[in-house]
């Protein structure tokens, strides 16, 4: 955008009346940090006068809002009711219900002037009841595969935003992109200093990441690395650290006497990321951006278990867009692509070191997926 467009937007800002913006986001973290970015533009930028949140109400979303100072309007959902066991899923659907209720009720109180719905079973009734009472809708979906609520909304003509350039499930879904939370890239020495990781500067971190919900399967995968990529690694003298998000539950993680240091589970991703030369990570939407932004070479090894295989389709589009490698459990070497990573970091560290530290921010989702509302809804005429 030219200064002159930028001079126009601002003194159009100025005079736009200002709304209320509904945003819905529950679930996990893939939902919740993409739709607190979005929320943290809109408000930033002057575009609308408060934006208020709707989550369900697992304590995981509680404690990821509450990290952004955030309070949200909870709904009865504590999870899927299409999923888990009978009784698991009975009491899901009279939370189902009882969202529902809740949401007709909260709408007609706080009255918003457009909805954002960024994805998830927290998105079912605010979308019902949204169309019914004609409040505007878009719905955002991070994945590169549609979800239940996505695929329903497009069949009930909402418009759909994408965060990848595929969207399989979805006709004519438009790409904006994934918002992305603003980051302070930090100094080697301080992000190590952060976690309370002891890392020499000869070091090469390895960050190992499974999504909000963690993933003790990816780290008894990374244990497979057989003994000699890591001797290769020692030829090179290089000592591996790898630093785990998450806390040590079960079996140990003890990939061929390497240093491993678990960091616990951690909102504030700064110090993390600025820390790792690279990372193996699950195909997680926001998380696959978040790697994108930071410019970390990663492995994506994506959850077999995910709903539609939606993270394959992820790793798919990420692999084609960044030129990180993605590999299929039980498919290909994974000693291969492991050693390939070692490379890449190596390579990379050069770049990244010479690189200051600063604010990392990239609002172009944010603002394309607010433009694509306003463009849909003239909300300002």
């Amino acid at each position: 955008m030219d200064t002159f467009s930028k001079a126009r937007r601002i003194i159009t800002i100025m005079e736009k009346p200002k709304k209320k913006v509904l945003i819905v986001a529950g679930g996990t973290g893939g939902h919740i940090f993409p739709a607190l970015a979005f929320g943290r533009w809109i408000l930033e930028s002057g575009e609308a006068e408060s934006v208020v949140y709707m989550s369900g109400s697992r304590p995981l979303e509680a404690e990821i809002y509450a990290s952004y100072s955030v309070e949200p309007y909870c709904l009865a959902l504590s999870g899927s009711p299409l999923g888990g066991t009978l009784w698991r899923n009975l009491g899901r659907c009279a939370g189902l219900f009882r969202s529902f209720v809740d949401t007709k009720i909260f709408l007609r109180k706080e009255r918003p002037d457009v909805c954002f719905l960024f994805g998830s079973y927290v998105s079912l009734a605010p979308l019902l009841w949204c169309k019914y009472l004609g409040i505007p809708l878009i719905a955002h979906e991070q994945n590169a595969c549609a979800g239940k609520t996505t695929k329903l909304a497009s069949h009930m003509g909402v418009s759909v935003a994408s965060g990848w350039s595929e969207c399989r499930g979805v006709n004519n879904a438009f790409h904006v992109g994934i918002p992305v939370r603003s980051f302070k890239r930090l100094s080697r020495q301080e992000s190590a200093s952060v976690l309370g990781v002891k890392s020499e500067d000869g070091d090469l971190v390895i960050g190992i990441i499974g999504g909000s919900l963690g993933s003790a399967q990816l780290e008894t995968l990374i244990t497979k690395i057989s003994i000699d990529t890591i001797k290769t690694a020692k030829t090179a003298e290089l000592r591996l650290v790898f630093v785990v998000l998450g806390d040590k539950n079960g079996a140990s993680f003890i990939p061929f006497g390497s240093e491993v240091k678990y960091v616990g589970r951690r909102w504030d991703m700064a110090p993390f990321y600025s820390l790792c030369d690279a990372v193996v990570c699950r195909a997680g939407a926001s998380t696959l951006a978040e790697v994108a932004t930071f410019g970390i070479p990663a492995l994506t090894i994506p959850w077999s278990g995910a709903a539609d295989d939606h993270q394959k389709a992820n790793a798919r589009v990420f692999s084609s867009m960044t030129g990180n490698p993605a590999w299929m459990e039980n498919e290909g070497s994974l000693d291969e692509m492991f050693a390939d990573l070692l490379s890449r970091a190596l390579s990379a560290r050069t770049r990244r070191v010479l690189e200051n530290a600063g604010d990392l921010v990239n609002n172009d989702a944010s603002i394309a997926l607010w433009m694509f509302a306003e463009e849909k809804f003239s909300l300002y005429k």
